[in-house]
């Protein structure tokens, strides 16, 4: 079995980058369940560089990042525009109205609710993004991941076979038609002659001077 490490490093890549500017797929999957915000004393604190922040906002939702930068300058939680924008894509609303829909008094539960969020289409969105990230960050056809989740696979099983079809050179869904309920994903790149305790190492060390440079 892969050690907790190893499943960490992996998250970090599974939303292929919800990974930039504190971006992170559990904070997505959070606003898709509609769960309640938790107390700020238990939520997990990443530093956001604005700017990262704006541009990675304004490529996945099709925003103007001028917009963004105005209301992160009015003092508004990266994590509320992210909802918003989340939101706002899910239910076909426009983020600016979505935004306003969240005051002191209420939750992005109640939001959801008041907006009538689909959890179905959540879901779509939600795999539309992983999929344009694992795209990106192992240069491999967006389209291809998505066949991948349409037959049900899990994104963080997505995520490793695109690390490692990268890294092999073969095509993802060579590479995930060698994950069998038998083995695991070493035992994959065992027979692909990868080395995936030293290329964990590799991707932890990245993410780490990533995280300290933004």
């Amino acid at each position: 079995m892969l050690s907790t490490n190893t499943r960490k490093t992996i998250a970090a890549f599974v939303a292929g980058a919800f990974i930039l500017a504190g971006i992170a797929s559990p904070l997505v999957a959070q606003a898709t369940s509609f769960s309640k915000e938790r107390p700020a004393h238990h939520q997990r604190h990443h530093q956001v560089n604005p700017e990262q922040a704006a541009k990675r906002l304004a490529a996945d939702f099709g925003l103007d990042e001028a917009l963004i930068a105005k209301y992160q300058k009015e003092g508004k939680h990266f994590k509320d525009l992210r909802r918003a924008a989340f939101f706002a894509k899910v239910s076909d609303q426009s983020f600016e109205s979505v935004l306003a829909l969240k005051t002191d008094k209420n939750t992005w539960k109640e939001v959801a609710t008041t907006l009538g969020i689909d959890k179905g289409k959540a879901k779509a969105v939600r795999q539309e993004l992983a999929a344009k990230h694992i795209a990106e960050k192992f240069s491999i056809n967006q389209g291809d991941i998505q066949t991948l989740f349409n037959q049900g696979y899990h994104h963080r099983d997505v995520a490793m076979a695109g690390l490692l079809a990268k890294q092999s050179g073969q095509a993802i869904d060579e590479i995930m038609a060698k994950k069998k309920v038998n083995n695991t994903w070493q035992d994959v790149g065992s027979e692909l002659g990868i080395d995936l305790k030293a290329l964990k190492k590799d991707m932890r060390k990245s993410w780490k001077n990533k995280n300290t440079k933004e």
